[in-house]
């Protein structure tokens, strides 16, 4: 649970609602402006049976719109509720309008007259006509649901790529320390095996002591006999247990060198997976963070040896060189390699701060990060590259 995005969860969450409100009425301003402009362009269509009086103006409005709002894709699927009206310059509804049993009353006598027909539709046509359109784009309508279901979408795959980010992190960790613990294992095991070795040694030398006693005690006996050669057997006895006094004093020092050493190796060895991993991590950040800024080992461990303050003023020069090398006051030139024909810049940050970086094609590559106290050992660095 460590590294589940719970951030990105609540993003996500607040973003797609927030999306959604901005869209829908951008979409449906977008639409209304669309559809007007289209009306506009096919309103009249062919003018010269509107001229001669051979068909109502309004006859040929409706059947223009009635005609795009039938061929149109997106009304046709998504079932749009779009208001039109047109109107003349003076106001008058050309359309929608209701036509009365007068009209055609007049229609069925026979009482047509084209020339009038002809003088109505071009006084109209000399005003003006006006296109307004309402479209009615609510909650729950389809268009408006298939915007949702994009964010939607959207937000549920952006969770998708922290998640497994996230997971693959929480892998290599548990790899690590899998790794770890059974290294730890061994040692144990080594050390284990150590000790029985010396205990088995210990039990051979009180075993060897017990021979001992009891070729002392023969010799013992022997002693009333001849004094000398038992004065002469206690003093090799002695010696004997002496020796392996200093055995085992000897023994006791390498069993606590050892764990010492053991003790060492693993605080040394945790020390450097420790380092190694922030290493690691911080070149995987940079690298995420600025795409065309190289970074190179020697100035990821300087960057490491900064302080909090220090490490701040580094990064915002590594994003200047990332967004607009041009921007970053250069101190000086320093030559560089071995025969000093590689040419490096160096940047002040920090007061103390010392960076160097070189251009290339489409990129820049940090080659040092230190400070005034490091300045020599970091030109020593430069010129023998």
């Amino acid at each position: 649970m460590r590294h589940f995005p719970f951030k990105v969860v609540v993003f996500c969450l607040v973003l797609t609602p927030i999306l959604y409100m901005i869209t829908l009425p951008g979409c449906r301003d977008y639409l209304e402006k669309k559809y007007i402009l289209k009306i506009e362009n096919g309103l009249i269509g062919n003018s010269h049976d509107l001229l001669n009086g051979s068909v109502h103006i309004e006859d040929r409005i409706a059947k223009n719109i009635q005609a795009l709002i039938n061929q149109d894709t997106l009304i046709r699927i998504t079932d749009l509720d779009l208001e039109i009206q047109v109107t003349e310059g003076r106001g008058k509804i050309i359309y929608p309008i209701y036509v009365g049993s007068d009209g055609f009353q007049a229609d069925s006598l026979g009482n047509y007259d084209a020339q009038a027909v002809a003088a109505k539709n071009f006084e109209i046509l000399n005003s003006g006509l006006k296109v307004n359109a309402v479209l009615h784009l609510d909650h729950g309508s389809f268009l408006a649901n298939c915007i949702f279901a994009l964010y939607s979408g959207m937000s549920i795959l952006i969770f998708f790529v922290f998640y497994r980010q996230g997971s693959k992190r929480a892998e290599q960790e548990r790899a690590a320390q899998n790794t770890l613990i059974q290294d730890l294992k061994k040692n144990k095991m080594h050390h284990e095996k150590l000790k029985e070795d010396l205990k088995q040694e210990r039990a051979e030398l009180f075993k060897k002591i017990e021979q001992l006693d009891k070729k002392y005690q023969s010799e013992q006996k022997k002693a009333k006999i001849n004094e000398d050669e038992m004065f002469n057997e206690i003093i090799g006895l002695e010696e004997q247990l002496n020796t392996y006094i200093e055995l085992k004093k000897r023994r006791d020092v390498e069993v606590n060198e050892l764990k010492s050493n053991l003790e060492k190796y693993e605080q040394k060895k945790s020390g450097r997976k420790s380092k190694r991993n922030e290493v690691d991590f911080l070149s995987k950040r940079f690298k995420t963070l600025y795409k065309h800024v190289e970074m190179n080992k020697k100035a990821l461990n300087g960057f490491m040896n900064l302080t909090e303050d220090q490490q701040i003023k580094a990064e915002e020069t590594i994003h200047q060189l990332d967004r607009d090398p041009g921007s970053v006051i250069v101190k000086r030139k320093v030559f560089s390699g071995k025969k000093h024909k590689v040419t490096c810049f160096e940047v002040l940050f920090a007061y103390n701060g010392r960076l160097y970086f070189m251009n290339h094609p489409n990129r820049t590559q940090v080659v040092v990060i230190g400070t005034k106290q490091t300045q020599t050992k970091d030109m020593e660095y430069l010129h023998n590259l």
